[in-house]
């Protein structure tokens, strides 16, 4: 399927993955809602860099973790993009804590971890659903994580609240057919910003522990959302992408 002239949202689009899929979806032509938190010098040059190469890209603030920002969000792309073709819930957050350490994680960190990392899934879908319904077609894309289906991660509050959200692109796949469809991508380690958390004998230890024997390519990853968005046919399916580090 042609992107070309398409609208797309991307939350947490300034930065890393986010920034990586907002500008190879501006190469296919699509125009783009960067929302962003708090990096809102990374979302205006996110959305300059799109602008560059010949679409239209505004960034727009928003906390998703907030139901009616979230809504709030998706009401305001739409207006500006004159319509909501592709949503891309790539906002995220965690803290870093050994699994080892259960004193070091708090009800506030599980509470902010699932707000953003799986409920904000719900409320931005439920708003661009309305969107999407009254011009019969829409796909929706989560990020995930492996750490969702294989115990790992950044913390146990970072690796339930990804796995809710693998559930929760399943239940709304459910819920959205037959005219959205609704799928996740399952990054591996990313050296992005994120990967600060983590020292340097965890990130070689994850390379090594990858069948591919190196951690997972950046724009590899967000090649993988255009791949499902240019798809007609998937639904309900979660892609993992990180270089073999969750295959055995």
């Amino acid at each position: 399927m042609d992107l070309k002239g398409k609208a797309a949202l991307i939350t947490g689009g300034g930065t890393g993955l986010g920034r990586a899929i907002a500008l190879q979806l501006a190469r296919e032509g699509v125009n783009l809602v960067i929302n962003y938190s708090r990096s809102a010098e990374d979302a205006e040059k996110t959305a300059a860099d799109a602008c560059i190469i010949g679409v239209k890209a505004v960034p727009l603030k928003a906390n998703v973790s907030i139901p009616e920002e979230a809504e709030k969000l998706v009401v305001q792309s739409a207006e500006i993009l004159g319509g909501l073709d592709i949503l891309i819930n790539n906002a995220g957050t965690t803290k870093f804590v050994p699994f080892q350490d259960l004193d070091g994680l708090n009800p506030d960190d599980f509470m902010n971890m699932f707000k953003t990392n799986s409920m904000s899934i719900y409320f931005t879908s439920r708003a661009a659903a309305k969107f999407m319904n009254n011009s019969g077609d829409g796909h929706i894309i989560n990020t995930v994580s492996i750490a969702g289906y294989r115990p790992g991660g950044s913390s146990i509050a970072y690796a339930v609240s990804k796995a809710a959200g693998i559930h929760m692109t399943k239940c709304l796949a459910i819920a959205l057919a037959p005219k959205i469809k609704v799928n996740g991508v399952a990054p591996g380690l990313l050296l992005t910003r994120w990967a600060a958390g983590f020292n340097d004998e965890h990130i070689k230890k994850m390379e090594q522990q990858a069948l591919l024997k190196k951690n997972t390519d950046v724009e590899d990853c967000a090649g993988m959302y255009l791949s499902i968005a240019k798809n007609n046919s998937i639904t309900g399916q979660i892609f993992t992408v990180d270089s073999g580090q969750a295959a055995l």
